[in-house]
């Protein structure tokens, strides 16, 4: 792989995973427009670089977390990711095409619908986390296993729904993907230790497509976290809309 091809995707990696615009949508489009190619490996570790972007943005939450871990949020983090896991064994097992990107449109249409709803249709009242939020959360965060739906637009959707104010829903988002961001890592891992090779991706690229994913995924976080506070997701949802009619040519 080219070390350009490794920076675009890590940029884009990194920047995907937290903007509300699916970084599976992205990379797929891009492996269609000849930018890179699948790696099992090179993914596993972008992964891991946007993991290690948590870690660093959200330190102080994780924290907190690490010193309380039986607290309340840590149970819900823990309830949020029962139906993940279970949608995203059913897509991969059930509907292995849907995950492969042949709906990929669609994806984008589910995360622009969405987005739009979240601005403009949820009730005025005021929520907080609790089992019935965490486990909607998860539902929500399994289906954004399909290419094209993100995974902190779908999550964030389901938090606002349930009344939970902007800033707490992207914090909480953040924090969810730490469980998950690592454990999609041990399960492709696993899955590459039992299919062997690690790839064909030199080092240098590597190396540059992990900063990459690290970096943007950092300015990503903080981006966001302070658009939450003010600002509208609906200039996001007219930018994954109109990825729909470009996925649907480069796909079909």
């Amino acid at each position: 792989m080219e070390i350009l091809h490794a920076l675009i995707l890590g940029l884009v990696q990194g920047a995907g995973e937290f903007l509300p615009v699916s970084s599976s949508g992205h990379l797929l489009l891009l492996e269609k427009a000849g930018i890179g190619e699948e790696d099992l490996f090179f993914n596993i570790c972008l992964h891991l670089g946007t993991l290690l972007s948590v870690l660093v943005c959200m330190r102080q939450p994780v924290l907190n977390l690490l010193k309380k871990p039986f607290c309340k949020t840590t149970g819900y983090i823990a309830l949020a990711c029962i139906p993940t896991v279970a949608l995203a064994l059913l897509f991969k097992y059930l509907a292995p095409s849907l995950i492969d990107g042949a709906y990929l449109p669609l994806g984008f249409a589910v995360t622009a619908v969405l987005l739009f709803a979240t601005e403009k249709l949820v009730p005025h009242k005021n929520g907080f986390l609790d089992v019935k939020t965490s486990v909607l959360t998860g539902v929500l965060q399994g289906v954004a296993v399909l290419p094209g739906v993100s995974r902190s637009g779908a999550t964030i959707a389901a938090l606002r729904f349930c009344g939970v104010e902007k800033s707490s829903a992207a914090e909480f988002t953040f924090l969810l993907s730490v469980p998950v961001i690592l454990g999609s890592a041990l399960y492709e891992g696993v899955e590459l230790g039992l299919t062997g090779g690690l790839g064909d991706v030199s080092v240098l690229p590597l190396l540059t497509g992990v900063a990459a994913a690290f970096l943007s995924g950092c300015v990503a976080i903080r981006f966001f976290l302070s658009l939450m506070k003010t600002k509208s997701m609906l200039p996001f949802a007219a930018y994954v809309a109109l990825l729909v009619p470009v996925s649907f040519a480069v796909i079909y």
